[in-house]
């Protein structure tokens, strides 16, 4: 994977997860955990990066509405 579509994964999931705490898209709609899995495969240091962000996210945010 290049850098270019690197920093795009990264876009993506970081405007996911603005979508999620907005509630504009549901945790299991939106797809993130795929996301995750790939960026993992790919990049694992900014996977530990993103992953804390993630875990608050999903604790803070009120999912299930």
């Amino acid at each position: 994977m290049t850098e270019r579509e690197l920093l795009k994964l990264e876009g993506t999931i970081r405007k996911k997860m603005e979508d999620i705490r907005k509630q504009r898209v549901s945790l299991r709609e939106s797809g993130i955990g795929g996301l995750m899995n790939s960026l993992k495969k790919v990049d694992e240091s900014l996977y530990e990066k993103i992953l804390p962000e993630y875990k608050k996210m999903v604790a803070e945010s009120n999912i299930f509405k």
